[in-house]
Formats: C-alpha cells, sequence, structure tokens
C-alpha cells in the first residue's frame, strides 16, 4: 500500500476520531466503547462495499480501509510507547506512592492470579491446552482503564479510586505482556522449559525494565536541565524518549519495553516538575495529552478494523468459552478486592478501600487495544500452529467485545447507582458557602462593569438578576450551618491552606531557589501534611509539617562523622540545605497567612479562622527558632543565603516585566529575547556560591559563655582544644534521665529542653548543662532533648575533672549554680 495511501487512510481515521467526541458525549457512553463500534462498522461497511454487487464506486475508498497494513507491531511499538508514559508522567508519583501496596497487588498479583483462574477454567471447558489456554489467561489480563478513568473524571468520582485504576494500569500491562512473552515461548516449544522459566522470565523482564527505564529517565532529567532554556528542545526529549526506550529495551537489551516505559514517565513525573519551569511542564503535558489523544483513538478504530478478520470462523459454541472466561476473570478481581484488600486493611498496610469503589474497579476492568494487539501477535507468528491461532483470535476478540459492548455500556449506570458521582457530604454543604461568595462576587463585578463602561441599567438590572434569584434560593439552604462542624471546616482549611503550599513552590521564584532535591522532598512533606490533616486533622497538619526538622537518622550519622572523625563537609552541606529549606518554609507560612484572610475567611467562618492563624503562626514561630539558631552559628552563610533569595526575586521580576512588555506589543520579540538572554547572563554571573563553614571551636567563642568569664584566653585556648563539638536537630535527645554523666555541655547555639518529672525547662545561647551528675559524680537527673538545630560542645568529664582541680574558683561558681538549680527542682516536685 503507497505511503500516500497510508497517511490519507490515518488522517481520514482522525477526522472520524474528532467527530466521534460529541457523539460519545450525547450518547452518555465511554468514548473508547463508541470508537471501538466505529470502527467495527466502519470496516463491515468496507467489506460490505467491496464485496457488493449493487455498486463498485467505492471500491477505491474500501480497500484503503481494508488493506491498511495494521499488525501488532503497529499498536505494540508505535501507539502503546506513547499512552504508557502520558500515563505514566501525568500521574502523580508522590501522591501514586501512599497506595503502592494496592496498585501491586491490583496489578501484579491481580493478573497472575486472572491469569491462572482464566487459563484453568478455560481449560475445562475447551479441548485447548493448557500452556494455550494460560497464554489466552495472560492476553485478557491486560486491563484498559482509559474508559473507567474518563468516566470517574466526567462524574465526579472520588481522586482515590482514579488514582488505583491511573496506577494498576500502569503495572497491569507490563505484568501481563511479560507473561504473555513467557507462555508464547512455552507454546511455541511446546512447554520444554526449564522448571520456573515463567518466574525467571518475569523477574528478568521487569528487573532489566525498572532499571532501563531508570538509566534514561536520569538522562532524560540531565537533558532538560542542560536544555533549560530551550522549550522545544525539551519538549522533543520529552516525546522522543518513550519509543526510544521501548525500543532500545524490547529489541536490544530483550527486557520489557512496557517497564522501562513506565518506569521512565514516573522518573519524568517525579523529578521533572522541579527541574523546568511550571509552564514548560504544563506545555509537556498538554502536548503529550494530544498525542496520547491520537493515539489513544487511533488504538481502538485500527483494532476494531481488525474484528471482523479475527471473528471470521467464529461459531456459537465458541460463545460458552467466552462467557466462562469473562465470569472467571471477574472472580479473579473480587477474589483481591474482597479477599485480599480487607488483609491489608485491617493490617494498616493500605487505606480501606468501600465496597461500592471496588465493585466499580472489577466491571471496570474493560479490555481493548492490547489485548487484540497481543492476538494480533499470535496470529502472525508462524510457529504457532492454526488451531492455536483460530482459538486465540476467537477468544480474545469476544473477550473484549463482551467487556466494551456490556461493561462499557453500564459502567456509567453502575456508577451512578452507586452513587459514586455524587459529593462527600462534606463537600455539599460547603458547596453553599462557596456558590454564595462567588455569585456575590459576579453580581458585584458585573455592576461595576456596567458603570465604568456607562451601560443601559435596565439591562444590567436584567442581566443581574438570575444571579440575585440564585443567590437568594443559596441562602436559604443552610445544610452548611447543620452539616460542617468547626472541626470539619478546619480540616478543609488545613487542606486548602497545604494546596496552596504547594502551588505557590511551583512558582518560578521560589521554586528556583531551592535545590532540586530540596525542593522534590519539599513537595513529599506537603503531600504529606494533606494525608496527616484528613487522618488526623490539625495535630496531624502540624506533626508532618515539624517532620523534616526532626532528627533522623542520616542527621545523626553525620553529625557522628563530624565529631568523631571531624569529617565536616558532608554535614555542612547538609545543613546548607536546611538552611534553604527554613528560609523557603518561613517565605511560604506569611505567604499562606495572606492566603487565608483573602480567599478562605468568609469561607470558613470566624472560629475555624482564628484556629488557622493560630496553626499558621505556630508553624512560624518554630521555623523561626531554627533560623534563629543557625543564623546565630552560621552568620555569613545565613547572609549569603538571603542575598540569593533577594537576586532570585530581582532577576524574575525582571524577566516578567520583559515578558509584560513582549505581550502588550511595546518591545518585539527579538528585543525582548535580547534582554532576556542579558539577564540570564548576568544572573548567572551574580549567582552566590551558599557554603555552610562548620568551624572549630576558638577561645574568642568561648568568652560568650558566662561560666568562663574568669578564665585567661590562654586558658580558655586549652579548653576549646578539648571540647567536642556535637550538632542536633530538632527533637533528638542530648541524654536521658538515668544515663551515665559524659561530661558538662555548653549551647552555642540553638535550645534545649530539659524535663525534671513534670516540670520542663528550657535553655539557649551561652547556657550550659549537665553540671550536676559530674559534681555528684551520679546519674543524669534529667532528660534533655534539643528543640531546634543546636551546636552544643561537650567537656568530656575527664577534662572536667582536670579543669576543676586546677580551677577551684571555677568548681565553686558551678557549686552554687547547681545548688540554685537542685533547689527548683525539689520546689517544683
Amino acid at each position: 500500500m503507497p505511503i500516500s495511501d497510508i497517511v490519507l487512510t490515518i488522517a481520514a481515521l482522525l477526522i472520524v476520531i474528532a467527530c466521534t467526541q460529541p457523539i460519545a458525549r450525547r450518547s452518555g457512553l465511554p468514548f473508547t466503547v463508541v470508537l471501538g463500534g466505529v470502527g467495527v462498522l466502519i470496516a463491515l461497511g468496507a467489506n460490505w462495499l467491496l464485496h457488493t454487487t449493487l455498486t463498485d464506486k467505492f471500491n477505491e475508498v474500501a480497500a484503503l480501509v481494508i488493506n491498511i497494513p495494521v499488525s501488532s507491531a503497529t499498536f505494540l511499538d508505535v501507539l502503546l510507547p506513547i499512552l504508557l508514559f502520558q500515563g505514566a508522567i501525568t500521574i502523580d508519583v508522590r501522591r501514586l506512592a501512599q497506595d503502592t501496596i494496592p496498585v501491586i497487588f491490583l496489578a501484579v498479583l491481580g493478573v497472575m492470579v486472572a491469569l491462572g483462574l482464566i487459563g484453568g477454567a478455560v481449560s475445562l471447558v475447551s479441548s485447548a491446552p493448557l500452556v494455550v489456554c494460560l497464554l489466552f489467561g495472560a492476553i485478557v489480563a491486560t486491563t484498559d482503564p482509559s474508559a473507567v478513568i474518563a468516566l470517574f473524571r466526567d462524574l465526579g468520582a472520588p481522586a482515590r479510586l482514579t488514582r488505583l485504576v491511573e496506577g494498576e494500569s500502569l503495572l497491569n500491562d507490563a505484568t501481563a505482556i511479560a507473561a504473555f512473552s513467557a507462555f508464547l515461548a512455552l507454546a511455541i516449544s511446546g512447554g520444554e522449559h526449564e522448571q520456573g522459566y515463567i518466574l525467571k522470565q518475569l523477574f528478568s523482564s521487569f528487573s532489566g525494565g525498572i532499571l532501563t527505564g531508570l538509566i534514561f529517565g536520569r538522562l532524560a532529567i540531565f537533558l532538560l536541565t542542560w536544555l533549560k532554556s530551550f522549550r522545544a528542545a525539551q519538549v522533543t526529549i520529552t516525546v522522543a524518549l518513550p519509543f526510544v526506550v521501548y525500543s532500545i529495551a524490547n529489541t536490544y537489551i530483550e527486557t520489557s519495553g512496557v517497564v522501562a516505559v513506565v518506569t521512565s514517565g514516573l522518573v519524568l513525573s517525579a523529578m521533572a516538575r522541579s527541574r523546568v519551569q511550571p509552564e514548560t511542564f504544563k506545555f509537556f503535558q498538554e502536548t503529550l495529552d494530544q498525542l496520547a489523544w491520537w493515539a489513544g483513538g487511533l488504538v481502538f478504530v485500527l483494532a476494531a478494523l481488525v474484528v471482523p478478520d479475527l471473528l471470521s470462523d467464529f461459531v456459537f459454541s465458541d460463545l460458552l468459552t467466552t462467557l466462562v472466561a469473562v465470569t472467571t476473570a471477574l472472580i479473579a478481581r473480587a477474589i483481591i478486592l474482597f479477599g485480599i484488600f480487607p488483609i491489608l486493611a485491617a493490617t494498616k498496610v493500605t487505606q480501606r478501600v468501600n465496597n461500592p469503589t471496588k465493585v466499580v474497579i472489577i466491571w471496570g476492568g474493560l479490555r481493548g487495544a492490547v489485548t487484540l494487539a497481543l492476538a494480533l501477535a499470535v496470529t502472525e507468528n508462524h510457529l504457532i500452529d492454526p488451531q492455536t491461532q483460530r482459538f486465540i483470535a476467537i477468544q480474545a476478540t469476544g473477550f473484549a467485545l463482551f467487556t466494551l459492548l456490556v461493561q462499557g455500556t453500564t459502567l456509567t449506570s453502575l456508577m451512578r447507582w452507586l452513587k459514586l458521582d455524587q459529593l462527600s457530604p462534606i463537600e455539599r454543604a460547603f458547596r453553599t458557602q462557596v456558590l454564595t461568595q462567588s455569585l456575590s462576587t459576579v453580581r458585584t463585578g458585573l455592576s461595576s462593569f456596567a458603570e465604568r463602561f456607562e451601560l443601559d441599567s435596565q439591562l444590567v438590572d436584567i442581566a443581574i438578576k438570575p444571579y440575585s434569584n440564585r443567590l437568594s434560593r443559596v441562602a436559604e439552604d443552610r445544610s452548611f450551618e447543620e452539616e460542617i462542624s468547626d472541626k470539619e471546616r478546619l480540616t478543609l482549611g488545613l487542606v486548602a491552606l497545604a494546596n496552596q503550599e504547594k502551588t505557590l513552590l511551583f512558582e518560578q521564584r521560589l521554586s528556583s531557589v531551592l535545590p532540586h532535591r530540596l525542593l522534590d522532598q519539599y513537595l513529599l512533606a506537603v503531600e504529606n501534611m494533606i494525608d496527616a490533616t484528613r487522618e488526623d486533622g490539625r495535630l496531624g497538619y502540624l506533626n508532618a509539617a515539624r517532620k523534616p526538622y526532626k532528627q533522623s537518622l542520616n542527621f545523626r550519622i553525620l553529625s557522628w562523622a563530624h565529631s568523631q572523625l571531624g569529617v565536616n563537609r558532608p554535614l555542612a552541606a547538609h545543613l546548607g540545605k536546611h538552611f534553604q529549606f527554613l528560609m523557603i518554609s518561613r517565605i511560604m507560612v506569611m505567604e499562606l497567612v495572606v492566603f487565608l484572610d483573602l480567599k478562605l475567611g468568609s469561607l470558613l467562618g470566624e472560629r475555624p479562622l482564628e484556629i488557622l492563624h493560630e496553626i499558621l503562626n505556630q508553624r512560624l514561630d518554630e521555623i523561626e527558632r531554627h533560623l534563629d539558631a543557625l543564623r546565630l552559628q552560621y552568620p555569613k552563610f545565613a547572609r549569603t543565603l538571603d542575598h540569593s533569595v533577594l537576586e532570585r526575586f530581582a532577576y524574575q521580576e525582571e524577566v516578567d516585566q520583559i515578558e509584560s512588555l513582549r505581550d502588550s506589543g511595546i518591545i518585539s520579540d527579538d528585543l525582548a529575547r535580547s534582554l532576556s538572554n542579558e539577564a540570564n547572563s548576568i544572573h548567572a554571573i551574580s549567582r552566590p556560591k551558599t557554603i555552610v563553614d562548620i568551624k572549630a571551636t576558638t577561645a574568642d567563642l568561648l568568652t560568650s559563655f558566662p561560666v568562663f568569664a574568669d578564665l585567661q584566653l590562654e586558658e580558655l585556648a586549652q579548653i576549646a582544644n578539648q571540647l567536642t563539638p556535637r550538632i542536633l536537630a530538632d527533637d533528638a535527645f542530648v541524654f536521658h534521665k538515668g544515663d551515665r554523666a559524659d561530661g558538662l555541655y555548653f549551647i552555642a547555639s540553638g535550645a534545649v529542653e530539659i524535663r525534671v518529672g513534670d516540670e520542663l525547662y528550657r535553655l539557649g545561647h551561652g547556657d550550659f548543662f549537665g553540671e550536676m551528675a559530674l559534681l555528684d559524680e551520679a546519674q543524669r537527673s534529667a532528660d534533655v532533648k534539643s528543640i531546634s538545630y543546636s551546636h552544643l560542645l561537650l567537656l568530656e568529664v575527664d577534662t572536667f575533672n582536670e579543669l576543676v582541680r586546677s580551677h577551684p574558683n571555677w568548681r565553686g561558681k558551678l557549686d552554687e549554680i547547681a545548688e540554685k538549680r537542685k533547689a527548683m527542682n525539689e520546689a517544683n516536685s
């Protein structure tokens, strides 16, 4: 078939696909179901035109449709990669990570259970060998979620439901295609493979695909960062990546191209958002969405075109086998959702999935193009006997048609019957407040617009009347006050604040200040705040907000290496990143205060608004405490970091001004490009280096401690050489009650909290603690922990004893302070 005819046919099919969308919307059927039906009708019509004796005027047109070279490679090598990649890069990896276990069970374990049950059941009602039945089970184990996801979004189904199905689709195809390849090899060899061959093939495909996807995904991230000033080049890299990865993985590395494409897409989803400009990443998504829409439409239409050929040998007795396979597939998914998921929820491995959601996921497991593509791959393989080819072609096609024409056409009604298209009670009640505010704003804005442009007052009244009437009806709805408690409104407000924090983070002025890894960490922290708020309200929000500042295993290891081995650079880099994290957190919270007053005040009510202000002020106070401790210890770094933030804002302001003048037509594109390049070059040159300098303890530093006031500088220098630095993060214990006394601690910066019984005491810069156990030669009498980033100096016990022997007056001063502290403790006990 000439290439010009192929191009013409594909272009015509794309026009048909475009015209089918409004038909799907009006009929209420899933778009993919309508596309499949249209494709079958086109194929049947073309066949009829070629063989009818009524006329031969349309034979050339019909031949273009019938003779279009559709093979399994068309679907698997050309159309599937972009569909998989678009699904992977669109999904929010951080949110998907919260449902990792359910997704794995739905996809991997679900496919294996479905494959085994379908293969076993079909082998009981057909004459096909077991290995062929298992091959068929692998082919129909692939689900096409596009119809379900489209319905979920149209009907406003819960976001988590959509995320579960999207996540399942990413791994489902990969698992099923890997199993298909292994069983196809078994079918060709007649089952003459070593024991465990299937598991080895699956492990090899998955591990090799994941590794390939990670490598190429990271390579793409490097190229996108390097090409940050060339958006067209960045988009080209993004579009080409899935085809490069799929071809190399499948053809040259001989591993799973599907897994490799999905993995590379997830890498870009997780990392590219923080490494390219927000508008560029949005352009990536829009471009991939359009390509995927074309590919998805062609997949269903082209697959439908081959249906008549695949069913050409169909006999009525084949229907029993198809129905058995469909029933078994539904049972297999039910086993996972109703058998395995309750156990996972009971052990808190995953969140609970309600029964209506499970039913929709079971019924929504439609089969489509991938199933037909794998069936075509069998019919095209000359090593497979004709009887097996016929069995696979008919059963796979019949299975796909049943899911599309029966399950697909009833899915919308099922969701509505189960009430999954309705808002939650809280959202329904909150709708009243949102409508009140928006309608009032529209009415006021309409009046102002009319007054400004001196429009006819009667026409203005007519235009305003519908909004006034709607506002009156909304005002009569008291569900907001009756159904939403202050606690629920507070939760809504905290989630809104966290979402706004994520939005602010992607603004160019802020996102470019943080290093890429730190930006990813911040985004993950915000996602954790959202989840914690939904589970535990105010307390969950605050605990999640504090988590990034608390002592971690990594920080403990770096601090130990600094104090015991004298390795400073890793800890310095870690502190520098957290310094920047705190700086941006402070800016964020201050921005949230403004957002709270402007956007949420009238929606939430007076009391929730007051509590939200308290929560934000509490966050701000804690951030300031951590920052003050670090600024005191590293003043030079603090000034450098402040300067970098100001310089970034100034640069972005300059770029915004240039773009504004260009968009207004005041300056030409060439001049705007020249000015932007000049701004970029100046910004790159003036960007300061930000490195934390962890200095050794000096005698000058010790003079800031009153307890050393009577010692000479030479003596202080000797003591300074004996001090061991210890750097702790928030919530890290210095020692516990009952511990052996290891020395006397001085606070160079930061603060600690001392718990004696039920009493709490706080000490800060210039204070010391731990002297009582040393002087009494006893165990520690209190718990002491850091309540910010604290830089402590430890005077170990041997050095302390030597010092008190050589300086009796200093020992007397410590005894005096210790007695006062003991008396205070006894008075409060």
